[in-house]
């Protein structure tokens, strides 16, 4: 029951550092400005800031994105709240200017409060379908981000306060959120802005406590 209780807490806590990417205008890829540096705000379980760099290569004649970031809670700027993400988006089929996008990203992420420190590692997987062109996109998207294992350091005011004999250690597959909203965004030169907005649900299909997500990113290539 005890290690039930801490893998709930994880779960929650941990969810509290993550913000989905920002998805990239597949069709605005191209080899004369390969890099983008984004900004990402806005509120996913809780205020978030967020910054990311972009590269679009060309493999096996599809043109991809590899990207990673690194966001923090926006609320109090903790760096002891933080994700990390490296990953790769992709087109998977299409026709015109209507395709099927798919992007996975390996994550970690860690927070602390008075209970314990939290380090997390896992898996972001999304699937967006839509209408892209170079200069605006619209897509639906689908999303999963699943916690694999979790490490716990439990504080010394837990212990003395609620469970002296705590295990401190890994604890495996404490849950995960399912995502799914619209995301669009509009380019102009060198510059891009892109809103996503959507609701989430955990695998019981229970709500979080902050249902919904909403992201302003504004972003540059070169």
């Amino acid at each position: 029951m005890r290690a039930a209780i801490v893998i709930a807490v994880a779960a929650v806590a941990l969810a509290l550092s993550t913000v989905a990417r920002a998805g990239s205008n597949v069709a605005a890829l191209d080899d004369a400005h390969p890099n983008q540096v984004t900004v990402t705000t806005g509120l996913e379980y809780g205020l978030v800031l967020g910054a990311g760099y972009e590269r679009s290569v060309t493999l096996l004649g599809r043109r991809i994105a590899l990207a990673g970031d690194a966001t923090l809670a926006w609320a109090e700027a903790d760096a002891g709240d933080y994700r990390l993400r490296a990953g790769a988006t992709a087109p998977i089929i299409g026709r015109g200017a209507w395709r099927l996008v798919g992007s996975v990203a390996p994550t970690v992420r860690g927070t602390s409060n008075a209970t314990a420190d939290m380090t997390g590692v896992g898996v972001d997987a999304a699937v967006l379908a839509g209408r892209y062109v170079p200069r605006w996109f619209v897509a639906l998207e689908l999303g999963f981000d699943w916690a694999i294992a979790t490490r716990i350091v439990h504080s010394d005011a837990y212990r003395m306060s609620v469970y002296e004999d705590a295990r401190d250690g890994w604890y495996g597959d404490p849950g995960g959120n399912l995502r799914y909203g619209m995301q669009g965004g509009v380019s102009v030169g060198r510059y891009g802005v892109i809103l996503r907005a959507g609701t989430m649900r955990d695998t019981s299909g229970r709500p979080p406590l902050l249902p919904f997500y909403a992201t302003l990113a504004v972003d540059a290539r070169f």
